[in-house]
């Protein structure tokens, strides 16, 4: 107690020592060396010495021309010398510059956002607003208004920002700093056609921000954004594409697969319909989100059920995406840049192949150097042992899995210019104002496989005007892409390269074959070759290439128009072109043509069928318009939404192309060195037009915010349907209750948000063309005596339709703890009936196969979506996020055309390898389908299988299989964390699923059902049964019988991989006063820096995966 005293002594001459350090810092003597430069550079060099803000009035004149050389540390003082005609005060660390008046009849000051920079278009206004009026901020942040009563209140309110309320008292000048109001930027739902309420909205959607997108991945859109949807797939099956840029997803899922995959007689393609993609309000395919500048995205918007997406009726089943690009922002000019660069890694960790040493004794243990006949002498299979034995002690061990690839190198630029043209009379509502926007990007993205790229051009201009009334948008992108497909081949041809070969001989030439005559001694007698293609001879020394150009034109208008205060006339109209060219070439030299080294060959009919060129022409022209009223209005307690549209569309298509053959040399690479046409080919092409048209109408009733009720109807007509049905029609029927409305809740300060959702309704499909639905015939040339006759060039089915898919959705949503614990969590029910599937026929009717509605489908599961921010203050914020997702897929019927195509899988099965998909009611479409295995059989090394009945044999049989495991997680999600520090801010997330049944093809065929003469799985040495009473996983090693599909290879899957790690530091304003700057960032990101599974698996076999690490530079001017 006695040493009090002495802490206050301390305290207090810590604080005189703080304040004279602070006075020695206000009096440091400031240099200015300026020569010829106007008064507003003198300002902001004293405004950047002092680290000030800056307010100037808008009435001073600062182009004034100043020389000056001199120090001073009083700021304001060194100011009046200037100039004694302006008043300078620094009033809460501004400079304010105001003419030599009296101010006293007016308040005056600077608004900044959080990041200090000035925020133009704020609603300023004293006391009410009424008697004192209002003013908006300029470009500059700047507000001018006259002065109320001292005991008035100053309000400052921007859309996204909380409110600012501030005690006038005796001040004159203000210096407003807003808060960005995370609530009020997620209360509108973007649906493409109007705008929606949040807390009207009785559907679920998932709305991300482009800055959202851009901190987890900058470089992809659809890996960022499945992060913020679990319900969101692009689905590989087979994991074969890994990280190649020229794979644009073909199949994407939300909410499961609602479609069933087009079959044929032996083939399975497991493809689904994509969702429809909105960019800016005009439908777009999905090469063109997959290429668009990420740097553009205002916001992106997931519509998952009926309420949501019914909308857009027969496009919609498979959900619907919508992208709203950036708008021209109202101020004086901006310039933003930025630059992502990076490198991609190959991730090869999936891989577990032999070694050269493991490759022989594997090839030894199989038999594969013994005698023909047991007892006989080996001889020759003997010294092809012993070559390969001599190659491995002299070194050779040659890890093919490398040689195509490289560390990739990828990097963007993008440029935005906005501005704006401000007329005067904007303010008395006479004239509008006008708005503009320029974007400009490059890209170029070098695969992890030698040669392969894909390189983005991107250039567009957006006018915007706008009056009180009329708000008209236009818009015009263009894109170019190339891309180069890697003459490396497919990288599964490297997986299955022995080591024990050389790629290069003495002479450092690559061989064309791979072979141990390349090594073994002049003359020796050799019965195994172990002969492969070289997989990298044809890269390295032949022209053969794939290239292929997309251009893109698209120019889009759109007139809003306020009739009056609650009705609006919205009209929208679109015309995109769009040209796509494949070029491809195969060397006369390749493989293809000449199996051996011999190339003597002289004979006309060989040497005019090498080589290939193929050029193939697409292009579409699209036109599309719409145009949608919507009214407003409040009666009370009482509020109505209600929106009316229509809309046409026509969309042309046009395709040619033609295959040359005969290409004497390699490097008559073009297309008019071909001699002739393919065998039996000729030109072809094709050109077709669908138009389709549509009406629609949404109404909203809400009764004191409380209880909502929302009414969706749509009807289409498309030109491809069958003669039989030319329209469909789409309803949907949506309730809310906002209970945080309730008077029970009201008041509650642990719950700011609680609503209940319910909505039922339909969606559909057309993934079909209308040559489907017509019969087409192609005229012959003249026959029989000059009459013309026809054939069925396309058999058609009139009833074709549509297919339906009903939504059933109950979701809950609230916000608890005071804006700090966020959670949505949705179940949903749907069922598509009427599914579109291709279909394969008797090959005697004269076709190979037609589209038909067949089999109904369940889709049910839940997802739930939980962030908790326990920090948010203006220098740190902490968060933290969980999402995931379940499904359970389901077949309820199927057609007689299924059960035939079962049976045909079958009966094949029993031939060679068994397909594990097929086609059962009441199972799912990812059920997997095996015979039941009790694993290897100790004494003997052969497999154990069940009947149906559960009887044990050693014969496998069709129609033993059984369900055996179900491709579909128990719960897949995301799970992450950010944190911020001033200017710093790192952030992670990881991708974690289990529970799913995966059939394991490595294990099926590359340790099993393999081929001795190419590389294999290391467990296949060190896992197959090798003698009597041995416990093994899989058969002996000498046996090389067919294996078949079997619950062997059948393994529960848990999977965690790291999807994203970043890291970012934003320079303080501070720095960048003075500098022309108003914001620069610069941050670091790594994605899918590891991935972990329990199952053991080759990924990436047509393309590999990669890990990528890049850096990102966002700098505004």
């Amino acid at each position: 107690m006695k040493m009090r005293p002495l802490y206050l002594l301390l305290i207090i001459l810590s604080g005189i020592h703080f304040f004279s350090m602070e006075k020695s810092y206000a009096q440091k003597k400031m240099s200015v060396h300026l020569q010829h430069k106007t008064l507003n550079d003198v300002l902001l060099t004293v405004q950047k010495n002092g680290r000030y803000y800056l307010y100037i009035d808008p009435s001073i004149n600062t182009e004034k021309r100043i020389s000056i050389s001199t120090q001073y540390t009083d700021p304001v003082a060194f100011l009046q010398q200037i100039d004694n005609s302006l008043s300078y005060e620094i009033i809460d660390n501004t400079l304010v510059v105001t003419p030599q008046k009296d101010n006293a009849g007016r308040l005056f000051g600077l608004v900044l956002d959080e990041n200090e920079q000035p925020v133009s278009g704020v609603v300023v206004h004293c006391g009410n607003g009424k008697k004192n009026g209002a003013a908006l901020t300029d470009s500059d942040g700047r507000f001018s208004l006259p002065a109320g009563t001292v005991n008035t209140t100053l309000t400052a309110t921007f859309i996204g920002y909380k409110k600012q309320n501030i005690e006038v008292g005796k001040k004159k000048f203000f210096c407003i700093h807003l808060e960005a109001d995370v609530n009020e930027l997620d209360d509108v739902i973007v649906t493409g056609y109007a705008p929606k309420a949040k807390n009207s909205f009785t559907g679920t959607a998932v709305q991300v921000k482009g800055e959202e997108l851009r901190t987890i991945n900058n470089t992809s859109f659809f890996d960022a954004l499945k992060v913020f949807d679990p319900s969101f797939k692009t689905v590989d099956s087979r994991e074969l594409f890994g990280s190649d840029p020229n794979h644009v997803p073909s199949q994407i899922e939300i909410r499961g697969q609602n479609s069933f995959p087009d079959i044929s007689e032996n083939n399975l393609r497991t493809e689904t319909s994509l969702p429809v993609f909105i960019l800016d309000g005009f439908e777009v395919n999905v090469e063109k989100v997959y290429d668009l500048d990420m740097n553009r995205i205002q916001s992106v918007t997931i519509l998952k059920d009926a309420s949501a997406s019914a909308i857009y009726g027969s496009r919609a089943a498979n959900g619907v995406i919508v992208i709203e690009t950036r708008s021209p922002e109202a101020g004086k000019l901006q310039i933003n840049y930025s630059l992502t660069s990076g490198v991609q890694v190959p991730d090869l960790s999936s891989y577990n192949l032999m070694n050269a040493a493991e490759a022989l004794e594997f090839q030894k243990a199989a038999g594969v150097f013994n005698a023909t006949n047991e007892g006989e002498d080996p001889g020759t299979r003997l010294n092809s042992y012993n070559v390969i034995r001599q190659e491995i002690m002299s070194g050779t061990d040659t890890y093919w899995l490398s040689k195509p690839l490289r560390v990739g190198f990828q990097h963007k630029h993008s440029l935005l210019i906005d501005g704006s043209v401000n007329n005067e009379k904007a303010e008395k509502e006479e004239f509008g104002n006008i708005r503009y926007s320029v974007n400009l990007a490059f890209g170029q993205n070098n695969g992890v496989m030698k040669g392969s790229g894909r390189t983005t051009y991107e250039a567009g201009t957006k006018l915007l005007y706008n009056s009180k009334k009329l708000y008209i948008t236009n818009d015009l992108q263009f894109s170019m892409v190339n891309s180069d497909e890697s003459p490396y081949g497919d990288f599964s041809s490297y997986t299955q390269a022995l080591p024990y070969h050389r790629e290069k001989d003495a002479d450092g030439k690559y061989y064309r074959t791979l072979s141990l005559a390349n090594v073994a001694p002049e003359g020796m007698s050799l019965s195994i070759l172990a002969q492969q293609e070289s997989p990298v001879y044809e890269a390295k020394y032949l022209n053969s290439f794939t290239e292929k150009e997309n251009y893109n034109v698209t120019n889009n208008t759109s007139i809003n128009w306020e009739v009056f205060s609650d009705l609006r006339v919205r009209a929208n109209f679109s015309v995109s072109y769009d040209f796509n060219r494949t070029d491809g070439f195969i060397s006369p030299q390749s493989f293809s043509y000449i199996n051996s080294d011999d190339n003597t060959s002289t004979t006309p009919s060989v040497l005019y069928n090498r080589g290939k060129y193929t050029l193939s022409n697409n292009s579409s022209l699209s036109y599309k318009g719409n145009i949608v009223v919507s009214y407003s209005h409040s009666f009370g307690v009482h509020d109505i939404q209600a929106i009316w549209g229509g809309e046409v569309s026509q969309n042309e298509y046009n395709s040619d192309g033609y295959t040359l053959t005969g290409f004497l040399g390699d490097a008559l690479n073009y297309l008019s060195y071909g001699v002739q046409y393919e065998l039996y080919g000729r030109p072809s092409g094709s050109e077709s037009m669908v138009r389709a048209a549509g009406t629609f109408a949404n109404i909203n009733y809400s009764y004191h915010n409380r209880y909502l009720v929302d009414l969706t109807g749509r009807i289409d007509g498309s030109s491809i349907y069958g003669k039989n049905q030319q329209t469909a029609p789409y309803w949907s029927v949506g309730f809310r209750w906002n209970m945080h409305n309730e008077s029970f809740l009201k008041g509650n300060d642990m719950l700011q948000k609680l609503a209940l959702r319910l909505n039922v309704g339909t969606t559909g499909n057309q993934n079909f063309s209308k040559s489907q639905a017509t019969s087409l015939y192609t005229f012959l040339t003249s026959v029989y005596g000059g009459y013309f006759g026809a054939l069925v060039s396309t058999l058609g089915n009139p009833d074709l339709k549509g297919q339906l898919t009903y939504n059933r959705n109950i979701g809950i949503e609230g916000t608890l703890f005071g804006n700090k614990f966020n959670f949505d969590i949705n179940y949903y029910y749907n069922t598509t009936e009427g599914n579109l599937t291709d279909i394969t026929i008797a090959p005697s009717i004269g076709f190979d196969s037609y589209k038909t509605n067949m089999g109904d489908l369940t889709n049910q599961g839940f997802e739930f979506s939980f962030s908790y921010t326990p920090i948010r203050t203006r220098d740190i914020t902490l968060n933290f996020m969980l999402n995931g997702a379940h499904n359970t897929n389901r077949i309820t019927s199927i057609s007689e055309t299924l059960r035939k195509y079962n049976e045909q899988i079958s009966k094949d099965a029993e031939k060679g390898t068994a397909n594990v998909f097929l086609f059962k009611e009441g199972e799912s479409m990812n059920t997997i389908y095996a015979v039941r295995s009790l694993g290897i059989d100790p004494g003997t090394g052969k497999e154990i299988f069940l009947t149906k009945e559960g009887e044990k044999t050693f014969t496998w049989s069709a129609d033993d299989q059984v369900p055996v495991g179900v491709n579909e997680p128990i719960l897949q999600g995301y799970i992450g964390g950010n944190f911020r520090y001033k200017a710093w801010e790192i952030g992670t997330t990881f991708n974690y699923s289990f529970g799913a049944d995966r059939y394991n093809y490595t294990l099926h065929e590359k340790i099993e059902n393999v081929d001795y003469m190419v590389n294999n799985d290391r467990r296949a040495l060190t896992e197959r049964w090798k003698q009597p009473g041995d416990v093994a996983r899989y058969k002996a090693i000498s046996d090389n019988s067919v294996t078949q599909s079997t619950s062997r290879f059948v393994q529960r899957e848990r999977m965690l991989s790291l999807t994203s790690l970043r890291i970012s530091y934003t320079l303080p304003q501070s720095i960048l006063r003075g500098r022309k700057l108003s914001m620069v960032k610069l941050s670091v990101t790594g994605n899918e820096i590891f991935y972990c599974s329990t199952i053991r698996q080759e990924r990436g076999l047509t393309y590999p995966y990669a890990r990528s690490i890049n850096f990102s530079a966002y700098i505004n001017f």
